[in-house]
């Protein structure tokens, strides 16, 4: 068995391997018949994936670091889970439509934040608290807008 020191992946192929780990996550914790409990679910599981990707860039943040920044961005990105949550209100069909749009927007939202923090450490530039909150917003707001075409 190879440990992580030993392979010889790319930071880009160790990161983009959290990025889809957290998007599967992301998938089933959303899809819950539960209205609004994937919101609160998402954050730590969004959380790891931000720290492993810096990680993978030998890059060191703290995870307390990363749900701060999460946690106020929080607000902004509640709103993209309340259709999903709404639906899932309605008992029968309301819970699997529910689910089936909490899940598309949570694994839009998850990919859009790690693919856009790849993409900063890929161009070199330096991903402070502000570029990291800049990055979560933005990635958001992308994967709202392809969620709606």
């Amino acid at each position: 068995m190879r440990t992580p020191e030993t392979t010889n992946e790319t930071p880009k192929q160790k990161a983009k391997k959290a990025v889809h780990t957290a998007a599967i996550g992301a998938a089933t914790l959303a899809a819950t018949p539960i209205p609004f409990a994937d919101a609160f679910a998402l954050m730590p599981l969004q959380t790891t994936m931000i720290v492993q990707i810096y990680r993978a860039y030998g890059q060191k943040i703290s995870k307390g670091v990363v749900q701060g920044v999460m946690k106020a961005t929080f607000a902004t990105t509640i709103g993209r889970s309340l259709a999903g949550s709404l639906f899932k209100l309605v008992p029968g069909a309301g819970s699997v439509v529910g689910g089936a749009i909490s899940a598309g927007v949570a694994v839009s939202v998850t990919e859009a934040i790690g693919q856009a923090l790849i993409k900063e450490f890929e161009d070199g530039d330096s991903v402070d608290l502000e570029t990291l909150s800049s990055v979560i917003l933005t990635a958001v707001s992308l994967a709202a807008k392809k969620k709606r075409k």
